[in-house]
């Protein structure tokens, strides 16, 4: 067996964790992986003893004095990992509670060496049988409403083996989350910036019906897709504030324009319409860059391609609801109320992927 350099760091976040994460240090040694940071996320005094025989095997120990949750646990780890091994070739975290085979660490090093610029995943077999119900429901649940949403269907949204270079690092610690929902903004940050994403086949294991992990299918797949569905939500909103203010703002200035335009009736419906559309766009476009996709990184043309956008619009919704009403006699009204809800739902991910997506970004550390 190759054998891999000691710069293949092993990352694992370990909250009140038994005899096994020993264990699964002297297996993962076996296979050549001896640079492992453990971060102890406030496990306290009761795990004294196992974190203290992690140390003596050579493990890397780092201690938060109270729970802050996984993906807390993750940064500490990606912060010293990046301040103490400057040429580590990539770091590799694994859970603490015994699901992830040693060879299939072993494996994704070598996938991540191959490729450094991209977020190898450990990708679990959930065909197969003897899996926890709850966990294949929250599963599959989670990575139904993930493709509906990214365009991409990853079949084990939750998996905790994961492998990346030091390119990713820094990109890594700046991801919002502290707990299990801080794995799938990871997930979504790097198909809204383009990051590869790479599967790796890896083993499916559930010791006892999985009783001893800290993530709890059901509740914490619940709030998964709550991160998931988050945009959407404030798109929505976004959506609704802005169409009050383009209705509201329309009506009182067909009231005030009537000193000015007396007997131009047209001209005075015109104006307001286009001038409450120009406002209700504008902040349309600066709360979906900073409060929907709260990118700073979208390049210097996403305002131009967001008009784009509201033009291809314009067009798309009169266009088909003239061919609903010309061709299959649909009311015009209840045309229109299909085609614009399809509309939203296609300007959702446009915006998302085109308009607001993440560009220019270096990630060399």
């Amino acid at each position: 067996m190759e054998i891999l350099e000691k710069n293949r760091i092993i990352l694992i976040p370990a909250y009140e964790p038994d005899s096994r994460l020993i264990s699964y240090v002297k297996e993962l040694n076996g296979h050549g992986l001896h640079d492992i940071v453990i971060v102890n996320d406030g496990s306290g005094e009761s795990h004294k003893n196992i974190f203290g025989t992690l140390k003596e095997m050579g493990c890397v120990v780092l201690t938060h004095k109270y729970n802050q949750g996984k993906g807390m646990a993750l940064k500490t780890g990606y912060h010293y990992i990046h301040d103490t091994y400057p040429d580590y070739a990539c770091i590799i975290t694994a859970d603490a509670d015994g699901q992830h085979a040693a060879e299939d660490v072993f494996r994704m090093a070598n996938e991540a060496v191959k490729n450094p610029d991209s977020l190898i995943l450990g990708e679990r077999n959930f065909k197969q049988s003897g899996i926890p119900a709850k966990s294949l429901m929250g599963n599959r649940l989670t990575s139904t409403i993930f493709a509906l949403f990214f365009g991409r269907y990853l079949p084990d949204t939750q998996t905790g083996l994961r492998a990346f270079g030091p390119m990713l690092t820094e990109l890594m610690w700046g991801i919002l989350g502290e707990r299990f929902e801080y794995e799938t903004r990871v997930l979504i940050y790097c198909i809204r910036s383009k990051v590869p994403i790479v599967p790796v086949e890896i083993q499916t294991i559930y010791e006892n019906e999985n009783r001893g992990t800290h993530f709890h299918p059901i509740k914490d797949s619940f709030k998964i897709i709550s991160v998931i569905t988050s945009d959407f939500m404030k798109f929505i909103s976004t959506s609704i504030l802005c169409a009050a203010i383009d209705i509201g703002l329309a009506w009182l200035l067909f009231d005030l324009l009537r000193r000015f335009l007396p007997g131009a009736d047209f001209l005075r419906i015109m104006t307001a319409t286009a001038a409450a559309r120009v406002v209700s766009i504008g902040v349309n476009y600066f709360l979906n860059k900073n409060l929907v996709f709260c990118n700073e990184h979208t390049g210097t043309n996403s305002l131009f391609r967001y008009l784009a956008l509201c033009a291809l619009n314009m067009v798309l919704s009169a266009l088909s609801v003239y061919l609903l009403h010309t061709y299959l006699r649909m009311d015009e009204k209840a045309a229109k109320i299909i085609c614009d809800v399809i509309l939203f739902l296609f300007n959702y991910q446009l915006q998302s992927r085109w308009v607001f997506a993440i560009r220019g970004l270096n990630h060399e550390p």
